[in-house]
């Protein structure tokens, strides 16, 4: 637990370091795209005056000689008619077409190669060649700027606009020397429709142009500066992203970094730790464990003797009063014996299955057939159908199910049946309580007694036994 919260304060400040230097070059950015915009809007503000003051004047090839800061920063110049048709140009094949019609075999919107260091190659001099001069050792950086257009109104002719077109160089040349990362992003996002202007990093390769839809745009179209975690937009990695609007343009400048190798030490540091805070943690867990185990151990034999010592006692008691039980269990049953023999009705034991367990003789001479020991209820019902004791019946096995649901209810009218001398007698069903079941046969107009066993008992015993008297049910 110390080294989880060690490593995740680790890892709290790599990742805000890595972000204040993630915003401060979104800003450093997105003021030099600001500082290109507004010296295309002088460079513009100072045609229009000389447009104004005298149009005939005005030769864009000739101000392009006087303005190398501003065609250092855009790729046109142009002048066009109500008709959006160009009449002047620094570019001689663009004049006569439309805006933007002679930009489709220029690089805008191509993927383009710089230097390590941000600058284009020279002429004649191969890129190998170029880092062994200037000292460069990192590989080359690619970048994708797509045609973006700075217009103004002139006062005359009636819908005439004077415009340049903007490309930033100076985006690669920062983006080489910040050093973020090989995986690392620099994109340009038009906040007001969210299409990506320009992409420097490897996202240039294949980039998705239109972020409209993506959160990331949402938190730029929000907030003109913060941070932001999650996948790009751009071509889908996951990155540490920090943006700046550019002051008083609808623009962001985006400055990116790969999640992944920002926390890479961080990571590296926090899987050592980790592994060396599990094996602190076994190795304490399993000290303890062999503790547990020993104190477990000691009361289990603790417990276990103690359980000993009650059941040898308990086992003494039980057998020091086995005598009495047994005397006990003989005399209960020689009473129950006695009081079921000296009985006038018929009264016969059922276990909780409902089979024979015991009867008396009357029993035995009312139910019509012969008892034993284990006779199911149902069977001992079939026996009397089967002796025709209750005439002819359609359906035995539904008058046998009868039956027994009248005695297992204990209906007090209980089933009426011919005796042995020519009376009605009487069979009900009492339940227990305990599972098991007594079957009572009364109706008996006379009755004998079953022959007396010879009982041995003590004095003591038969003097405890209750005088039994005949009771009509």
């Amino acid at each position: 637990m110390v080294t989880t919260r060690i490593v995740e304060d680790q890892q709290a400040g790599i990742r805000e370091q890595a972000t204040q230097i993630l915003i401060g070059q979104a800003a450093t950015m997105a003021e030099t795209v600001g500082h290109e915009l507004q010296l295309i809007d002088q460079s513009l503000t100072i045609i229009q005056a000389s447009w104004k003051s005298d149009s005939d004047s005005v030769d864009l090839v000739k101000l392009q000689e006087k303005m190398p800061a501003l065609t250092g920063v855009a790729d046109d110049l142009f002048i066009a008619d109500d008709k959006h048709i160009i009449r002047q140009d620094i570019l001689p094949q663009a004049i006569g077409q439309g805006i933007g019609s002679a930009y489709v075999t220029f690089p805008h919107g191509s993927l383009e190669k710089y230097l390590s260091n941000g600058t284009k190659e020279k002429a004649g001099i191969t890129e190998k060649a170029s880092f062994f001069l200037q000292g460069d050792t990192g590989g080359p950086v690619e970048a994708r700027q797509f045609l973006m257009y700075i217009v103004r109104p002139l006062d005359h002719p009636k819908g005439w606009l004077l415009g340049a077109s903007y490309r930033s160089n100076e985006l690669t040349k920062l983006f080489a020397q910040a050093g973020l990362g090989y995986n690392s992003m620099v994109a340009l996002v038009d906040t007001q429709r969210g299409i990506v202007q320009a992409v420097v990093g490897v996202a240039a390769r294949r980039p998705t142009t239109d972020v409209a839809q993506s959160p990331l745009f949402a938190v730029l179209a929000r907030s003109p500066t913060g941070t932001w975690i999650g996948a790009n937009a751009v071509d889908g990695v996951e990155r540490l992203h920090a943006f700046h609007r550019v002051v008083d343009r609808d623009m962001s400048v985006v400055v990116a970094a790969s999640l992944a190798e920002v926390m890479l030490p961080a990571d590296s540091l926090a899987d050592s730790a980790r592994g060396v805070a599990s094996a602190a943690t076994v190795l304490v867990l399993a000290i303890g464990a062999l503790v547990l185990w020993e104190l477990y151990t000691v009361r289990a034999h603790r417990g276990q003797k103690r359980v000993m010592d009650r059941n040898r006692s308990e086992l003494e008691r039980l057998r020091m009063g086995e005598p009495a039980n047994t005397a006990r269990a003989n005399l209960n049953a020689a009473r129950l014996q006695a009081v079921m023999d000296h009985t006038a009705d018929g009264i016969a034991l059922l276990d909780s299955n409902l089979r024979l367990t015991q009867w008396n003789h009357a029993f035995t001479r009312g139910i019509g057939i012969e008892p034993r020991a284990e006779m199911p209820l149902d069977m001992l019902l079939r026996g009397q159908i089967a002796t025709g004791l209750f005439g002819a019946l359609q359906d035995a096995e539904t008058e046998v199910l009868r039956r027994i649901g009248v005695l297992c209810a204990g209906d007090p009218a209980g089933l009426r049946q011919p005796g042995p001398e020519g009376d009605t007698l009487t069979l009900r069903g009492v339940s227990t309580g305990d599972g098991s079941f007594i079957l009572m046969l009364a109706g008996f107009s006379g009755w004998e007694a079953a022959p007396q066993p010879a009982i041995s008992m003590e004095i003591d015993q038969l003097a405890a036994l209750t005088v039994i008297v005949p009771i009509e049910w």
